[in-house]
């Protein structure tokens, strides 16, 4: 019995500042980890990516249960109805006034850069001869640090909660389960968010496609985050180079444990293309990203057909 979906991703950001830390004088800090040799990569995080995710869907048509909710000056309140809003179910909640909570079925990386942080910034500035004022005025400069890299994600969703709906987390007497059919809808709905990724901050004039450009889809026997360190690159001759040992390595080691494998590449993004067609053609079928998703969602249709 199928215990979990995990896809691993790449992301390709060319510009950017996807996820910004806090304000240094005039300066907009990009997120930053610090690696052991003292070099810095940017991340996004996955309080970020999963605000993406719940705007995508209801791009794609869910109601989100946020205009529901009660606030009362720094607490908020859900609606606590989750087989009504998809976002409740997928994304969990927390209820401030009594025992009523959820922990979310959709687990988020955050999205690592593979490549360390050289120091760009972005220059803005705010004249206020656009305001009237005489030139002599001045304006307002500002700095963003940005970046171009390619950020290494992963997401794994826990296939016995969704839909599943335990009495502590509701307050009801009796567990409640959406059907089988309800169920596959949200799943799927939620791989078709992630081909259709985007947001974060300063999206006015950064405006990134935060969409795979690589992914592996792997549904599971266990609950395991497979490719989480699995996926690294290098850059040459203009185009990344993803490195196959790791990824190769983490296939091997889960083969027990996987019962259907789907890759999917975007075309000219990868130096070794041909070759990691042919490294991971043994391990499932390699097909475009958007390919790839469609045939996830279309793997997704044998879930839960016993319900």
């Amino acid at each position: 019995m199928s215990k979990a979906v995990v896809v691993g991703y790449l992301a390709k950001v060319s510009a950017a500042n996807v996820n910004a830390s806090h304000t240094e004088g005039n300066v907009v800090v990009t997120k930053k980890v610090t690696l052991p040799d003292g070099s810095a990569v940017p991340y996004i995080s996955g309080q970020a990516l999963r605000r993406m995710l719940r705007d995508r869907m209801e791009d794609l048509g869910y109601q989100l249960s946020e205009p529901f909710a009660k606030v009362s000056k720094q607490e908020v309140t859900p609606p606590v109805r989750p087989w009504e809003f998809v976002d409740e179910d997928l994304f969990g909640y927390l209820d401030p006034s009594g025992g009523r909570r959820r922990t979310s079925p959709v687990r988020v990386s955050a999205a690592v850069g593979l490549f360390p942080f050289p120091g760009d910034r972005d220059l803005g500035t705010r004249s206020f001869e656009r305001f009237g004022e005489a030139m002599s005025a001045g304006g307002n400069m500002f700095e963003t640090e940005l970046y171009s890299n390619l950020f290494r994600g992963t997401l794994l969703v826990e296939l016995d909660r969704v839909g599943v709906f335990r009495a502590l987390e509701t307050g009801e007497k009796e567990e409640r389960t959406l059907s089988a059919e309800e169920r596959r809808k949200r799943l799927q709905t939620l791989l078709e968010a992630l081909n259709l990724l985007w947001g974060g901050g300063r999206t006015a004039r950064m405006l990134t496609d935060l969409s795979p450009r690589f992914l592996v889809y792997a549904r599971l026997k266990v609950k395991h985050p497979i490719f989480l360190e699995a996926l690294s690159a290098s850059y040459e001759g203009g185009r990344y180079v993803l490195e196959l040992e790791p990824l190769v390595s983490a296939l091997e080691k889960s083969c027990d444990y996987r019962e259907e494998t789907i890759f999917g590449i975007e075309p000219s993004v990868f130096h070794n293309e041909t070759e990691i067609r042919e490294a991971l053609g043994s391990h499932g079928e390699v097909l475009s990203v958007h390919q790839a998703i469609q045939r996830a969602k279309g793997d997704v249709e044998a879930l839960w057909s016993q319900s």
